[in-house]
């Protein structure tokens, strides 16, 4: 199984402050936090982890646009 890593708010400059996280990599990083309770879809539930998880992970944004994620660093 392929290990998914939160993407680096450090890894971003003020000329590009933003990425998206695919639906892909934002369901395969919750189930990875969260082995015993596997998700197929991008639900409200896998949405506020993934939110939370960015804000600790140092993104000063996190916004859905359907099921990808803008991630956004203030500089």
């Amino acid at each position: 199984m392929r290990h998914y890593e939160f993407q680096d708010p450090n890894d971003r400059s003020p000329n590009s402050p933003a990425v998206i996280a695919s639906a892909t990599r934002v369901r395969a990083l919750y189930n990875q936090a969260n082995p015993s309770d596997k998700m197929e879809n991008i639900t409200q539930k896998v949405k506020d982890w993934f939110i939370a998880e960015a804000q600790k992970n140092g993104w000063s944004s996190a916004e859905f646009a359907g099921n990808e994620c803008l991630l956004k660093k203030n500089f």
